[in-house]
C-alpha cells in the first residue's frame, strides 16, 4: 500500500531584503525587496508501508521542511502530496491520528509530568479506545525500555530517557506513517543505540512508512535500507543504501597486512595507495577490478590479512555534494 505519494511539491519561503547599515534600515522602510528562497523544489517522491527511508542531506537542504509538509505544518507552495490518501494541510482528524512527527530539537512532553501522566492525556486526546491504549502501552514500555522511569518527572531525567519516552508517547495511538527529524540528536552512545534499537522493532512488523532524518550516518546505516538524498531542495539520489557506493561510481578500499617483504612499486601499479605503514598498505581500486587485485596480492605476496570495503557513507555523501556544489 502506498503511504506518501508527492509529486512536483515545492515550498518557497520569501523575505525582506534590505541593504546594510542605518540608511538601509531607513530606505528599506519605504522601499522593500521581497526575495524567494526554494527550500524544496519540484520533489517527486512515493513510499510504501513497510518502508524505512533515511532522508539525508547537508544544513539547509530541504529535510526539515519537506517533514513538516508530510504532515500538514506546512502547505506546499506548489505540488500535490498524499499521506494514506489524504491532503496533509487539510489536518483532519482521521489524518492526525495516523502519522507521528517527532523532532530532536523540541520535547513534546510536558516538564513537570511523569511519562504515565503524558500517556493518559494523550490517549484522551488521540481518543484510543481502551484494549489499543494497554496493548500499545506494554508493547512500547517494552521496547523502550522505560518501566523504570513512568513515573520520574521529565525534568529529572535524562535527554535519553526523555527522548525515549516521547517516542513510546508518539506510538500510542498506533500511527501507520512515522517521521522522525534526528531522533538521536545530542544523545550518548547508548541512549542512542536503544533508540536505534527502538525504530528497527517499529519497522520490523511491516505496517509503518517511517522517514528518518539525521546528521549521524550510524542511525542511516543502522535502520535505513532506503535513502533520498536531498542538496539545495532537490532530490540527489533515491534508492537502496547498499547500491549507493555503485550509484556515485566510487572505489573499493583493500586493506592488506603482510608478513614477509613486499615491493611498493609493483603495489602502485595495482592501485592508488592511500596507506603505507611497515606492514599494512591501502588500496583504492575500482569496484570491478576489486577481486582480481584481491587475487593479485594473495597469489604474489605473503599476506597475513586482507578485507575489500567500500568507503564510509560520509565519505559517499561529501562526494556527491561536491559535484553539485
Amino acid at each position: 500500500m502506498i503511504a506518501l505519494d508527492a509529486a512536483g511539491l515545492t515550498k518557497t519561503y520569501w523575505y525582506y531584503e534590505k541593504d546594510p547599515g542605518l540608511l538601509g534600515a531607513l530606505r528599506g522602510l519605504f522601499r522593500t525587496r521581497k526575495t524567494p528562497v526554494e527550500a524544496v523544489r519540484d520533489l517527486n517522491f512515493e513510499m510504501r508501508l513497510g518502508e524505512v527511508v533515511g532522508l539525508i542531506g547537508p544544513n539547509g537542504a530541504g529535510k526539515t521542511t519537506t517533514l513538516k509538509m508530510l504532515c500538514g505544518i506546512l502547505h506546499p507552495s506548489e505540488g500535490r502530496i498524499a499521506v494514506l490518501g489524504f491532503t496533509p494541510s487539510r489536518r483532519e482528524k482521521a489524518f492526525l491520528k495516523s502519522i507521528a512527527y517527532v523532532s530532536g530539537q523540541r520535547n513534546r512532553l510536558f516538564w513537570d509530568l511523569p511519562a504515565e501522566d503524558y500517556f493518559r492525556f494523550c490517549k484522551a486526546i488521540y481518543e484510543i479506545p481502551d484494549d489499543l491504549y494497554e496493548r500499545n502501552r506494554r508493547r512500547v514500555i517494552e521496547v523502550a525500555e522505560i518501566g523504570d522511569i513512568l513515573t520520574v518527572p521529565q525534568r529529572k531525567l535524562s535527554f535519553g530517557q526523555r527522548k525515549r519516552c516521547e517516542l513510546a508517547a508518539a506510538l500510542l495511538h498506533d500511527p501507520k506513517v512515522i517521521l522522525l527529524d534526528e531522533p538521536t540528536n545530542a544523545m550518548d552512545l547508548l541512549s542512542a543505540g536503544r533508540v536505534r534499537q527502538f525504530i528497527r522493532e517499529e519497522a520490523r512488523e511491516g505496517k509503518r512508512a517511517v522517514i528518518v532524518t539525521s546528521h549521524n550516518m550510524t542511525d542511516i546505516e543502522t535502520v535505513c535500507e532506503r535513502v533520498t538524498i536531498l542538496d539545495k531542495g532537490r532530490i540527489l539520489y533515491d534508492g537502496l543504501l547498499r547500491n549507493l557506493n555503485h550509484a556515485d561510481h566510487s572505489v573499493k578500499r583493500i586493506r592488506v597486512r603482510f608478513q614477509g617483504t613486499w615491493q611498493i612499486e609493483s603495489l602502485r601499479q595495482l592501485g592508488k595507495v592511500t596507506l603505507l605503514q611497515e606492514d599494512e598498505i591501502s588500496l583504492e581500486v575500482e569496484p570491478a577490478r576489486a577481486p582480481q587485485v584481491a587475487s593479485c596480492l594473495l597469489s604474489t605476496s605473503a599476506v597475513r590479512d586482507i578485507s575489500i570495503t567500500d568507503p564510509s557513507l560520509e565519505e559517499i555523501l561529501g562526494s556527491i555534494y561536491g559535484k553539485t556544489s
